[in-house]
């Protein structure tokens, strides 16, 4: 029962949605923008960050370049970590072209580039991907709530939970060490952390 629990868990939090997650906070932070503005974010979210990627993934696989969607192998990982950073990449590239939200720019720039830092990783020691997105998540909640963007804890308090869940998804499944639980969110919070606050959003 626990590791069904784990495994839903591991695929509610994937790193794939968290672009997504995010967009939809920005949305009802910045909700007096124009809303067909918004359905053009979402949908070249949903299509550059989710649906493109795993496309490519499946199509990988089929041709026998990745052994598994669970990416166990080095090669695996490396491989599907630069295809997703590299459509991580372009979409913040539409984005920073329209100069809609400064902070869903910031946002979409530092998850490609941890997506590409993931992958050199990958190529010497493997790391939780989940980690590092939950994160990335938990840094910039924290920065919303002190900047008061956000109003009142909860939702730190709530995605802080979701980062604990996340840890234990990840070894209860054996999908990871706990080193490599703990310095994937670790990198995430504090990436993020830095530009944050280095560009004062």
């Amino acid at each position: 029962m626990e590791k069904k629990f784990a495994q839903f868990l591991s695929y509610l939090l994937h790193p794939f949605w968290m672009p997504l997650y995010m967009i939809i906070l920005l949305y009802f932070l910045y909700g007096e923008h124009n809303l067909t503005a918004w359905r053009y974010v979402f949908s070249v979210v949903a299509l550059n960050t989710i649906i493109l990627p795993l496309f490519v993934i499946w199509l990988m696989k089929r041709m026998q370049l990745i052994k598994s969607f669970s990416l166990h192998t080095k090669q695996d990982r490396l491989l599907s970590f630069l295809i997703t950073g590299m459509f991580y990449m372009s979409t913040w590239y539409i984005f920073q072209e329209l100069n809609l939200i400064p902070l869903l720019n910031l946002i979409l720039l530092m998850s490609a580039i941890l997506v590409l830092m993931a992958s050199f990783i990958s190529a010497f020691w493997k790391i939780s991907i989940h980690s590092i997105s939950i994160g990335a998540v938990s840094a910039a909640v924290l920065y919303l709530t002190i900047n008061f963007y956000i109003s009142g804890p909860w939702l730190l308090y709530f995605v802080v939970f979701l980062s604990g869940l996340v840890g234990f998804a990840r070894l209860k499944l054996n999908a990871h060490s706990p080193k490599q639980v703990y310095v994937g969110y670790f990198m995430g919070f504090m990436v993020l952390s830095f530009f944050m606050w280095v560009k004062g959003f």
